[in-house]
């Protein structure tokens, strides 16, 4: 790997982001890290270590994806043998709970981070990637990361699966908008790890907020079943070590989706339960089947 190839990674403090940005790194790129934390956390400074460059950044605040744009630039002005080679839309959150529960705040950030905010980062760095394709340089590409409910909406999900469902449509009009270009827009679907991430970080505190969110005849209705699901995720929604994330099928398919050089449209990782889960879903069957079938996946507590 020639180190020449700038790459500029979104939601880097832990889990998915934290990995794909270090082995990044230790694979030759140049590889720029947006830490919503800052640049003074272990994730960061470990980062660092292994040289690439932490930077401050929160997507849906415009001024700080401006401020990350220009250290980018700053990173390939000083280096005349550099070239934007992509970016990682890797930033995420999502709570779990059914779309009545969900307070306005819970739903705006979903949607704002999932999805407004990742668009908000593509479109600082959009014109450099285009200018970059269209000189045939190191076939450029941006890789977005959905998700399994992008493709398959799910109860408890709704906010998430919406976002991700947008982002898989806007990854689309985009790919076909700059693909005489040669501009290559990748869908990543990692599958599930979200016990080796914090993308469920905020899940017990909302919870409770959705709690006192409700009317009196909502909390008649829901509050036994709000808090008996979140003990049941709670461990899930610990926080987890930056860098838990030992999935290595997850890591090799990003790493072709990175440096695969013409690349496939989508990416996905499926454990054979998800494979034939999602697979089952695809059936036409009478919705209380559809429905029986989907709790038996999520497992829930009823």
């Amino acid at each position: 790997m020639s180190w020449t190839k700038v790459v500029a990674i979104t939601g880097c403090d832990s889990g998915l982001g934290w990995s794909i940005a270090a082995r990044s790194a230790r694979e030759g790129f140049i590889t720029v890290a947006g830490m919503y934390n800052g640049i003074n956390t272990e994730a960061a400074k470990s980062l660092n270590r292994l040289r690439a460059h932490p930077h401050k950044l929160d997507i849906t605040d415009a001024s700080s994806v401006l401020s990350f744009y220009d250290y980018v630039k700053k990173i390939l002005h000083n280096n005349n043998n550099y070239e934007l080679y992509a970016i990682v839309n890797n930033a995420g959150v999502m709570t779990i709970g059914d779309y009545e529960w969900q307070t306005p705040k819970i739903i705006e950030d979903t949607i704002n981070i999932n999805l407004l905010g990742t668009m908000k980062f593509t479109s600082a760095f959009l014109p450099d990637l285009r200018r970059n394709a269209l000189k045939n340089k190191n076939n450029p590409r941006i890789i977005n990361v959905a998700s399994h409910c992008g493709l398959q909406p799910l109860p408890g999900f709704g906010p998430y699966s919406a976002s991700k469902a947008g982002l898989l449509a806007w990854s689309k009009a985009l790919r076909l908008e700059h693909m005489n270009m040669g501009l290559k827009v990748v869908s990543f679907i990692p599958g599930g790890f979200v016990g080796a991430s914090n993308l469920m970080t905020n899940q017990y505190s909302n919870a409770n907020a959705m709690v006192e969110h409700l009317t009196e005849e909502q909390k008649s209705l829901y509050e036994t079943k709000i808090r008996r699901l979140n003990d049941y995720l709670k461990l899930a929604s610990n926080n987890s070590r930056f860098d838990s994330l030992k999935d290595e099928n997850i890591i090799e398919t990003f790493m072709m989706a990175l440096t695969d050089e013409n690349p496939k449209t989508m990416y996905k990782v499926e454990s054979w339960r998800y494979k034939l889960y999602y697979n089952l879903f695809k059936f036409p069957l009478p919705d209380k089947s559809y429905r029986w079938l989907i709790n038996k996946f999520l497992d829930f507590p009823k």
